[in-house]
């Protein structure tokens, strides 16, 4: 099913109205974007928001027992250690220091280890203990950090070279073709709003996994019309085959959704 406006805003009211399935899906959709907002968006700054945070927070106080909402906000946690340990002076100019890091880890691993307790072989919990421990120097783990996990994904890549030696990387993680081309939308707003033409010193890739083995890539760099935008209508995107990557699983430090970093 297509990602629209009319769909998002339809979950965003009855998620406001206190239901916890459309709150657990708002959450889910919103962790494969920078920000929801679209003025943010434009902006250019490449600053995250982490919009599905107070979905998915909405959802576990609703159903304090939902395995899949605990671990989608476990995981998103982890996603803002890493996107705050890249550079300090960025993480202190917004705020964050060891303080704010270290409550998301406590908060995180409390979050797994609830759903371990109900669900010893949770992938998804399991894989994100290791990937929390890996970002955080923690070498008690439960599993040994997969880079390529044994399930089937897709990976949307975005590098930017910026002045100097700055490069922008951002990537999602996800299993759906309509939330592949929905995310890209958005990935790519603050890029197309500056030009009038195919963008240029931009790398825009899709990879595919298969059981964690990769299946192919295509270049949508390629695909650009004369006025900026991708042309969806030449993009065959390829089904997955193999079990689809559980919501919320990690993919070495990324997780199943937006992650960035920059250097």
């Amino acid at each position: 099913m297509a990602i629209t406006e009319e769909l998002v805003t339809r979950l965003r009211a009855a998620a406001t109205a206190g239901d916890p399935d459309a709150a657990r899906e708002l959450g889910r959709l919103l962790c494969m974007l920078r920000t929801d907002s679209r003025e943010d968006a434009l902006d250019g700054e490449f600053l995250a928001t982490w919009p599905e945070e107070p979905w998915l927070r909405a959802a576990l106080r609703a159903r304090p027992d939902d395995q899949l909402a605990a671990v989608m906000l476990a995981g998103r946690l982890v996603q803002q250690i890493a996107y705050w340990q890249i550079d300090d002076d960025h993480a202190i100019a917004q705020g964050e220091d060891d303080h704010t890091l270290a409550r998301r880890r406590d908060e995180a691993h409390a979050l797994y280890v609830r759903v371990l307790e109900a669900d010893p072989g949770n992938p998804a919990a399991r894989a994100g203990v290791a990937t929390l421990n890996a970002l955080t120097g923690d070498t008690g783990g439960i599993d040994v950090l997969e880079t390529k996990p044994p399930f089937s994904y897709y990976e949307l890549h975005l590098e930017a070279a910026g002045s100097g030696s700055f490069l922008h990387s951002e990537c999602v993680v996800t299993t759906h073709p309509d939330e592949v081309r929905w995310a890209c939308s958005w990935l790519m707003a603050p890029v197309v709003a500056e030009v009038e033409e195919p963008p240029f010193g931009v790398d825009l890739c899709l990879f595919t996994y298969s059981d964690g083995r990769f299946a192919g890539s295509i270049n949508l760099g390629e695909h650009f019309t004369a006025d900026g935008l991708l042309d969806w209508d030449v993009v065959e995107i390829p089904p997955l085959t193999g079990e689809p990557l559980p919501v919320g699983h990690p993919v070495g430090t990324s997780h199943y959704g937006y992650s960035c970093d920059w250097g």
